[in-house]
């Protein structure tokens, strides 16, 4: 929003007809017109769209508006508390309060003028919104830059009069923290710790020792020594594990031959 007019950017078109992306024009007003187009029988977005073909490709990456979708969970006493700080519209959707997917509840939409021109690519821009939504708790599905809001001859609407316009930079630079944590971690090397890497080493040593030594002819000692092997080792269930690498082994001894190396110990 421009501080000297108190004007924003807006894209919108007269009608309801979603499958038709053709015919959306930009407006720079203030925020009672702002009011006025949610109040209408037409499309809005916050970017300006080239020869006002709205989608990805066409949408000029310059926003002056911050646009938040609440659809279950927050009242719209709740959002005018939220965001009782900022200058905004508050204003109620076509579903505000009918049934949808089994839920009646308030549905509404927060739009609020920000401090400074949002100037990120398509990407750049998904960024930021995710960390706006992921802090207010608001609809997932609207962090594309190109999306387009249906207006509501019905709408109730709510005029913030807090003091500040929305800073978005600060949520941007959380999403760009956050990504290059994320890098970080993928690059460091998966350490286990000491206890796990100790474990893991010495049963690769145990099941090596016996795939090698535990032979008939030799087992009762075989598997005399690795018990006191991991009894040293201060192995828990030692009885347990015992009995698992005999079972294992291919040619085991009998449970009471077992039972016997275990009282030995």
């Amino acid at each position: 929003m421009s501080e000297a007019d108190g004007k924003v950017l807006i894209s919108y078109k007269v009608g309801l007809n979603e499958q038709d992306p053709t015919g959306f024009r930009v407006y720079r007003i203030t925020l009672d017109r702002v009011a006025d187009m949610v109040r209408s029988a037409g499309q809005y977005s916050a970017v300006e769209f080239l020869e006002g073909y709205r989608d990805a490709a066409h949408a000029i990456p310059v926003s002056e508006l911050i646009i938040l979708d609440y659809d279950d969970g927050v009242t719209l006493v709740d959002a005018v508390v939220m965001f009782r700080q900022y200058i905004g519209i508050v204003a109620t959707t076509r579903s505000h309060q009918k049934e949808k997917n089994g839920v009646v509840c308030d549905r509404f939409r927060v739009i609020l003028p920000t401090l400074k021109p949002v100037m990120l690519e398509v990407e750049e821009f998904r960024k930021m919104m995710k960390e706006v939504i992921h802090n207010y708790g608001t609809d997932k599905a609207c962090s594309n830059m190109s999306r387009m809001y249906y207006g509501n001859p019905e709408a109730e609407v709510f005029f913030l009069s807090g003091y500040q316009l929305f800073d978005w930079e600060p949520f941007y630079q959380s999403a760009l923290d956050k990504e290059r944590q994320r890098q970080q971690q993928y690059r460091k090397p998966i350490q286990q710790p000491s206890g796990d890497r100790e474990a893991a080493q010495l049963d690769k040593a145990v099941q090596t020792f016996m795939q090698r030594n535990f032979v008939p002819g030799a087992r009762n000692p075989v598997l005399f020594r690795v018990a006191r092997w991991l009894r040293d080792e201060r192995v828990t269930d030692v009885a347990g594990r015992v009995a698992a690498l005999n079972s294992q082994s291919g040619c085991p001894l009998p449970d009471d031959e077992v039972n016997k190396i275990i009282r030995k110990l």
